[in-house]
């Protein structure tokens, strides 16, 4: 991508759901090089799939794409809002770019766009879980300003232990 010139963000529809599949998948095998562990990343594509019509289709997400005029659909952001005791809170559930988009912009604007979605449904505040494992995810909220204010834990669960 020759830079973030071309780029256009806008409310996702329902006819992007194959491309916003296609970079869950993406997003699922950078995830699985970084937390080989966790069964979410062994989930075939149909999966993926699955969760980006179910998303498409929730009223309660909201999405957003970046779209180059030569490449198409390079990246997406999801987003909900989550009621806080301080006031409501923009939840950023997914941030994905395609790879070779990635450094140029593309996740600056959905971001700026978020956070503009989320000061117009009257949020207080915008967060985001990263993997722990994902430092340039984690370099690149830092630069646009998000501190670390908690560590998530998780643990399997098997039916009968």
């Amino acid at each position: 991508m020759d830079g973030q010139s071309d780029i256009a963000v806008r409310d996702a529809v329902v006819d992007d759901q194959p491309e916003i599949a296609r970079l869950y998948v993406e997003l699922r095998q950078h995830h699985r090089l970084l937390e080989a562990r966790s069964l979410r990343y062994e989930l075939g594509d149909a999966v993926w799939e699955l969760e980006a019509r179910r998303a498409l289709q929730n009223p309660d997400i909201h999405l957003l794409v970046a779209e180059s005029e030569d490449e198409g659909i390079v990246g997406f952001v999801r987003l909900s809002l989550e009621e806080k005791v301080w006031g409501v809170s923009c939840e950023v559930h997914a941030l994905v770019v395609e790879e070779s988009s990635r450094s140029a912009g593309v996740g600056w604007r959905l971001m700026r766009a978020a956070e503009s979605w989320a000061v117009a449904q009257g949020a207080k505040g915008i967060r985001v879980n990263v993997l722990l494992q994902n430092a340039g995810a984690r370099a690149f909220y830092e630069r646009e300003g998000y501190l670390p204010i908690a560590l998530r834990y998780g643990k399997p669960l098997t039916p009968g232990e």
